[in-house]
């Protein structure tokens, strides 16, 4: 290994473990190893800090939180008398799901990118961040991720989307030592900037969006490409890992996908480990399923996050659709296991001229759009698209030229774009709704090994 990459990357732990004892405090290292003792303690003892931190959530929520008070007795804090929170209550009545022990000032804003549809904007605390950064760390690791390790992040490249955060974009990537491929825009000349850069810096490990990965790994395949660093494993995250996602991946790069299941507004739910078994994430969070019998009959997934005081998520129903599973993991870790995961995805869109956007941009246009109940976007072809919204009062003619012009900027200004008033759109026979749909160049059975 070059002496640089040796320097940098004892440079890069340094500043790791700078970051984290600024945000999380001088006891970083007793944080940290604490959370390794509870996610590799005996099933009892998970069971039993969950229920501690269970408990101790609905006091503090029917104490301080109007929404939650008036279905919880103080004397008998019983998270069953709590219907499931739905997205749409949130929208509705946002204060009183804010917690009174909480200011303004403390609360940290948050929003989803719309893959429910809308955009969900909801508050988070400083303890929350730092809880969940905690367990990523530790699950992250499972695939060979450390503080410092090269990394190659196949992501929505942030000073795309805010020119503002630029430079502070490149500064967190250099002290992290992380390189990123702008998952939104994948021409060719940026996948082939980010295959030679992972070679030169022997990254260790991938995190990637499947579907950006997937096309990154078609890239190296098509043009007869070696992948010269020697990965540890890869992570995805944030969308539906398909097993043509897999093949093809784990084929070039020799090595294991270990994916991640979370979401924005609760942090990582579980996360797969190399026995290929979906652990939950039972110290930050409260996994229900929505069904007579759990481990036999599919239901939807009810998440509560124990480490959120400033807005409690409590029996949020986040819109996926699980099943749990009785047996104890081969690999040797007492977590529970998510045997099945109806998740969502999004689609990848192509340009005219070979450009490859994915399905993430276009639910981040509809960030702030007020007149926007819900909306779909299908790629017809290359020459036309349909968007599908269901409006409200605040729809105006300029919210529908302003779309029309996200998508062409993307797309291209020769593109054709439908915009179809609905009064809803319905939900396909799987239960899960796509908001982003391509028919271009759909064929997934092409698995050529390089």
């Amino acid at each position: 290994m070059p002496i640089r990459h040796s320097i940098k990357r004892t440079l890069s732990k340094v500043a790791w473990r700078a970051y984290n004892t600024y945000r999380k405090g001088l006891d970083y290292n007793t944080q940290f190893s604490r959370t390794v003792e509870i996610l590799n303690a005996p099933r009892e003892t998970i069971e039993a800090f969950q229920t501690e931190r269970l408990q101790r959530l609905l006091q503090h929520a029917y104490q301080t939180t109007p929404y939650y008070s008036e279905f919880l007795n103080g004397t008998h804090l019983d998270i069953s008398r709590i219907p499931p929170l739905e997205k749409q209550s949130i929208r509705e009545q946002p204060d009183r799901l804010y917690s009174t022990a909480y200011t303004q000032k403390q609360r940290i804003r948050n929003a989803t990118g719309g893959s429910t549809g809308t955009p969900l904007t909801f508050y988070q605390d400083r303890g929350y961040w730092n809880q969940r950064n905690l367990s990523v760390y530790y699950f992250d690791q499972w695939a060979g991720w450390d503080f410092g390790e090269p990394q190659l992040i196949i992501w929505g490249a942030l000073a795309d989307l805010d020119k503002d955060g630029h430079w502070k974009h490149r500064f967190n990537n250099f002290w992290r030592n992380q390189y990123w491929l702008n998952g939104f825009r994948l021409t060719d000349t940026a996948m082939w900037a980010a295959f030679e850069k992972m070679n030169h810096c022997q990254s260790q490990t991938i995190l990637a969006y499947p579907s950006s990965l997937y096309q990154f790994a078609k890239f190296i395949c098509e043009n007869k490409l070696t992948p010269l660093c020697k990965l540890k494993g890869i992570i995805t995250s944030a969308e539906m890992l398909h097993p043509h996602y897999r093949i093809l991946t784990e084929s070039v790069f020799k090595t294991k996908v270990y994916n991640r299941y979370g979401s924005r507004e609760v942090g990582l739910i579980a996360m797969e480990c190399a026995e290929g078994r979906m652990h939950i994430n039972c110290r930050d969070l409260y996994l229900e399923i929505e069904s007579p019998d759990p481990y036999t009959e599919p239901g939807e997934i009810l998440i509560t996050q124990l480490n959120n005081y400033a807005m409690p998520f409590i029996r949020y129903r986040i819109g996926d659709i699980g099943l749990l599973s009785d047996e104890i993991c081969p690999c040797g870790n007492a977590l529970p296991v998510l045997a099945e995961l109806l998740g969502r995805t999004t689609a990848t869109f192509r340009t005219g001229s070979g450009t490859l956007i994915q399905g993430g941009y276009f639910t981040q246009q509809f960030y702030g759009i007020d007149g926007v109940t819900q909306f779909q976007i299908i790629q017809e072809s290359l020459k036309h698209c349909i968007l599908k919204v269901v409006i409200n009062e605040k729809w105006t003619e300029a919210t529908r030229r302003y779309l029309v012009q996200r998508i062409q900027d993307a797309l291209g200004a020769t593109v054709a774009v439908t915009v179809v008033l609905v009064d809803e759109i319905p939900l396909p026979p799987s239960g899960k709704r796509e908001y982003t749909i391509s028919k271009v160049d759909t064929d997934v059975d092409d698995l050529r090994k390089p």
